[in-house]
């Protein structure tokens, strides 16, 4: 052995220089994390605004077998026994419905109806959508059990455009209205910026920051923008009492027979003839 040599020296590191490596990590972790969630809302986004894109493609799909409307349940599932005939059905038109129809007619996947930002526990991907529901001789024409109820249980997380009225008439079809919005993320009740209701809404944390509502709107000519609030600047405008208003997009702002862009998520339509009341869910 070399005389010179101590065998009690230690080859490995020092409390010192453990504790400095220890310190240069814990700051590169808070130099990167921030940078790494970043990136990661920004994907969630960008997924989200394919996803509702994908709806709207769907609808259009759907259109060119029915002269340019998008799918609507209650002209599926009639007034009557006679498939296709009869006069449309207007209490099927609530949103668990017509995304059902879509998914029975392949135009998407039930797993794109859910955000990949949801924060709802009530907001679930149906796993077992039954496609073998289908049943023209029974009147059958989709699978019940995909719900759109945002204070029980839904299969959907975005916004639609409601299927009643007049904007019902006038949007629900394939117009290339590259101002009027279709669907998209879902918003806070009735558009309302009352701190009470605007900041106990879920929706805020959906993209925003837990204090902003943001998200992704898809418009009738299909391009999709991010939008910061409830009247999006390239929206037409609303008519009421015979003047233009912004239009809030999360807002009947002519009531539930108006013109104006409304998108909801409705779990149910009562009524006949020329009244009907749609029961909207927030949350």
């Amino acid at each position: 052995m070399n005389q010179n040599q101590n065998p009690r020296t230690s080859k490995g590191f020092t409390l010192i220089e453990l504790l400095v490596v220890m310190g240069i990590i814990a700051l590169l972790l808070a130099i990167l994390l921030p940078a790494l969630n970043k990136a990661r809302a920004t994907t969630r986004r960008v997924k989200d605004q394919t996803q509702v894109q994908q709806l709207h493609k769907g609808f259009l799909v759907l259109s060119l077998d029915n002269n340019g409307a998008f799918p609507t349940p209650g002209l599926k599932n009639r007034f009557g026994t006679v498939p296709g005939r009869g006069a449309e059905d207007q209490t099927k038109n609530d949103h668990g419905a017509l995304y059902s129809v879509c998914v029975m007619e392949n135009a998407f996947d039930p797993q794109i109806l859910v955000s990949p930002s949801e924060v709802s526990p009530n907001v679930l991907s149906m796993a077992n959508y039954n496609y073998q529901a289908k049943n023209v001789a029974q009147d059958i024409w989709w699978d019940s059990n995909l719900k759109a109820d945002l204070t029980a249980l839904s299969h959907v997380s975005y916004g639609t455009h409601l299927l009643g009225g007049t904007r019902k008439a006038r949007e629900w079809k394939d117009t290339k209205n590259s101002r009027y919005a279709v669907v998209g993320n879902r918003g806070v009740q009735n558009g309302d910026l009352t701190d009470a209701i605007y900041n106990a809404s879920r929706t805020l944390g959906i993209h925003g920051n837990d204090k902003s509502w943001e998200g992704g709107i898809v418009w009738n000519d299909n391009h999709v923008t991010y939008e910061e609030g409830f009247t999006p600047v390239s929206h037409q405008p609303a008519r009421v009492n015979n003047a233009n208003i912004d239009d809030n997009i999360f807002k009947a702002d002519e009531g539930d027979t108006g013109g104006d862009a409304f998108l909801t998520v409705c779990r149910g339509v009562t009524g006949g003839g020329t009244s009907y009341t749609y029961n909207i869910t927030w949350d």
